[in-house]
């Protein structure tokens, strides 16, 4: 009895000790990734923002198609793209320091193979409700801070 106590005490510890250093991780992890960010919305015009990333999964884009997914902010107030397949425009609202809300999302309805990436880009961009920009990256967050979608800039 005292050694299967001794044993489920001692996993306890190890475990507690795992998660710390995990947690630990993952804020050097953010630390990292949010230095020298802005939240100026004029940095993100004319330029052609390429989808890299939805909710933590690369984007394997087709090389074949005629356009990759992404978005260009044509102003402060409206954005167009490409879902993956289908065109689109939309209305967007900055305020605050960071942020963003992209709506009224109208897009063409082209019959396309694999329609998975489209259908959850347009969901990211709904759901964003904040951004970093960090130099030619572009990170869409929720509401819970957590990034929905990765974009990148040649520019």
């Amino acid at each position: 009895m005292m050694k299967r106590n001794l044993l489920i005490a001692m996993m306890s510890l190890a475990f507690v000790a795992c998660t710390d250093k995990k947690e630990q991780e993952n804020t050097e992890k953010l630390t990292v990734e949010t230095t020298e960010v802005t939240a100026n919305p004029t940095e993100l015009l004319g330029k052609e923002w390429k989808l890299k990333e939805l909710y933590g999964n690369k984007v394997v884009t087709d090389t074949t198609a005629a356009k990759q997914p992404h978005i260009n902010f044509n102003d402060l107030v409206k954005a167009s793209g490409n879902l993956g397949c289908n065109g689109f425009g939309a209305k967007v609202e900055f305020a605050g320091s960071n942020s963003i809300k992209i709506s009224q999302i109208v897009s063409t309805k082209m019959a396309c193979g694999s329609m998975e990436t489209e259908v959850q880009f347009g969901e990211a961009l709904r759901n964003a409700t904040n951004y970093i920009n960090s130099g030619t990256t572009l990170y869409l967050n929720n509401a819970e801070n957590t990034t929905v979608a990765v974009l990148e800039s040649d520019k």
